[in-house]
Order: structure tokens, then C-alpha cells, then sequence
């Protein structure tokens, strides 16, 4: 599988065969910015596979956790409200939010 990179410019030029590409060669091309700015094109079906794959990976994670909970392995911890959650995550309390 090729993974071309282009860059915004040349990839607005070829959008129609980049993404024509991406559906029925399921040839991913990568779109950059800048060095920091960088997005990968692929086909509707390959983008809801790893949709898919991420759940299955965030299921077993959280299966995983609730057995070393049940075997004493994990401590958690009770929230009184959701503002002390988010608070505790780092995440902004309730009115600082937009």
C-alpha cells in the first residue's frame, strides 16, 4: 500500500482521484499543512474499521479494569459531584465551560 504525502495545495488540485483512490484502491494519502498540521485521507469503510477497532481496544480496557477491581487490584475513587470530577481531571468546572 503507498501512502503519498501532499501538501494542501497540490491535494485540493486532486481531490477527486485522491479520493477516488482512497474508496477503491484503499490507497491512504497524507495532507500536510504544515509540519504540525497533517491529515490522512481514507475511504469511509477504513475510517469506520478503526472506529470500530478503537471501541473493541476502549471495551477491553474497561473489562480489564473492572476484573482488577474485583480482584482488589484497582482502587477507585466516589465523586460527590461532577464538578469535583473534572475538577480532579483538570477539566474546567461547570460555568467555566464554552
Amino acid at each position: 500500500m503507498t501512502n503519498e504525502t501532499l501538501g494542501i495545495v497540490e491535494a485540493r488540485k486532486r481531490l477527486g482521484p485522491l479520493v477516488a483512490r482512497a474508496v477503491h484502491g484503499h490507497q491512504p494519502t497524507t495532507i500536510t499543512r504544515s509540519d504540525e498540521e497533517r491529515a490522512v485521507l481514507i475511504s469511509e469503510e477504513e475510517y469506520e474499521e478503526l472506529l470500530r477497532l478503537r471501541r473493541e481496544r476502549e471495551i477491553e480496557s474497561v473489562t480489564a479494569a473492572i476484573a482488577a477491581r474485583k480482584r482488589g487490584e484497582l482502587s477507585t475513587h466516589s465523586y460527590s459531584s461532577p464538578d469535583e470530577l473534572y475538577a480532579d481531571l483538570g477539566l474546567p468546572v461547570s460555568g467555566e465551560r464554552s
